[in-house]
């Protein structure tokens, strides 16, 4: 009873410090380098809304928190809102461009500083998120264990699966699928999906003996890290690593960061490939997720992290779990965030090229009516994640057999 208590608690907690962190990360970039342009800042707000709490600092800048905690903004001295539309306040209006540079106004700057203070936000999450994998490579290790050295042994042999019903059994050695030789487990992972729902033979080692097995995988959608949907082959197998098999290495400081900058770029590219999927038909919108996809994503990853056996192995695992997914998440915001479209930071960033091929910036009705746009277009998205959202999370079953 108490469990199911507070473990939803422990998981909305996760989520909000988790989201938190990255807000703040993604609006410190957009801070701190407009700080250094000289630009003003009224206020820097972690969540939405009415203020919590906060405090002014000496330069006048009001740091907040406030009452929703989802997102978050910097705020410049004259900015009319959070999409940092130009304020129509008439004391502004009234001050010559020479007194609103002085003043640190973010529309008067220079377009090399409104477009750096602009790009700083994304850069500061993929900054983040390199150093945030190099610290869990450093402190914790990375998993370099070569599947092309483990021997084709079979441990665990899923009940009712094709492997099942073939007879193969835990202990087999695999000699060869479909005629082709087999000589690591690298090379098993890699055949099977090939015959979906075809009979192949496959022969294994077995006390000593050989033993010719034939096998149907079962054809099962699989959808790769650019969100398109294969049909493959499922033996239902696995093999387990033993801690001697297994290889961690521990990288220095140079090492980490470029395998940190290699992860965020594995990460950002498949994001960005599979948005081409969608645009192209080759990949469904329904991975698209929005707040509550997130908060069902950190509430398994920290249901996962929590089923370790001792208290310190679940303190580590829970530590290492959230600053991977806080890197990740990191990731996911600074590339969503660099999307063409007006009122997020790519929207703006596009503005400033067309201002500097056109040589002055777009009148204010357009970039009103650019802004208004991108505003609808993000509520459809917002929309559209929420229902996948539900979808995936079955709530819509749920209340359908509620009111049933």
């Amino acid at each position: 009873m108490i469990s199911a208590v507070l473990d939803p608690v422990m998981y909305l907690a996760a989520f909000v410090a988790v989201l938190s962190l990255v807000v703040f990360v993604h609006e410190f970039g957009h801070f701190q380098v407009g700080r250094w342009c000289n630009i003003a800042v009224r206020s820097f707000s972690i969540g939405m809304g009415a203020e919590w709490f906060g405090w002014t600092d000496k330069r006048g800048t009001r740091w907040k928190v406030s009452k929703i905690p989802i997102g978050g903004f910097v705020s410049w001295v004259d900015d009319q809102d959070v999409a940092s539309t130009r304020s129509s306040d008439a004391a502004h209006k009234e001050l010559s461009l020479a007194d609103r540079k002085r003043l640190g106004h973010f529309h008067a700057a220079a377009l090399w500083k409104r477009f750096a203070t602009v790009a700083a936000g994304p850069a500061a999450n993929f900054i983040f998120s390199i150093f945030a994998f190099a610290l869990l490579f450093m402190v914790f290790g990375r998993n370099v264990t070569d599947e092309t050295k483990l021997s084709p042994r079979i441990d665990t042999v899923l009940a009712g699966s094709a492997a099942e019903k073939a007879g193969l059994k835990p202990g087999d050695i695999v000699l060869s699928i479909a005629d082709q030789k087999i000589d690591s487990w690298a090379a098993v992972k890699s055949t099977v999906p090939h015959y979906p729902a075809l009979s192949i033979p496959i022969t294994v080692r077995r006390n000593g003996e050989l033993v010719t097995v034939t096998a149907t995988p079962a054809a099962e959608k699989v959808t790769d890290e650019t969100g398109v949907d294969h049909v493959a082959g499922v033996l239902g197998v696995s093999r387990t690593t033993a801690p001697a098999e297994r290889v961690i290495e521990y990288p220095g400081p140079v090492a980490a960061i470029a395998g940190g900058a290699e992860q965020v770029w594995t990460l950002a590219s498949s994001t960005g490939a599979y948005l081409g999927n969608v645009f192209s038909g080759r990949a469904s919108p329904e991975h698209i997720a929005g707040p509550a996809g997130m908060l069902g994503m950190t509430a398994q990853v920290t249901k996962d992290a929590m089923s370790a056996p001792t208290f310190s192995d679940r303190a580590e695992a829970l530590v290492r779990t959230l600053i991977a997914w806080a890197a990740t998440l990191s990731v996911a915001v600074g590339f969503a965030n660099l999307l063409p479209i007006p009122v997020l930071d790519g929207g703006h960033l596009l503005f400033y090229l067309v201002e500097a091929v056109r040589g002055r910036p777009l009148d204010p009705k357009t970039q009103a009516l650019g802004s208004n746009a991108g505003l609808a277009l993000l509520a459809c998205l917002f929309l559209f994640a929420t229902w996948n959202d539900l979808q995936r999370l079955n709530v819509l079953e749920f209340l359908r057999g509620i009111m049933s």
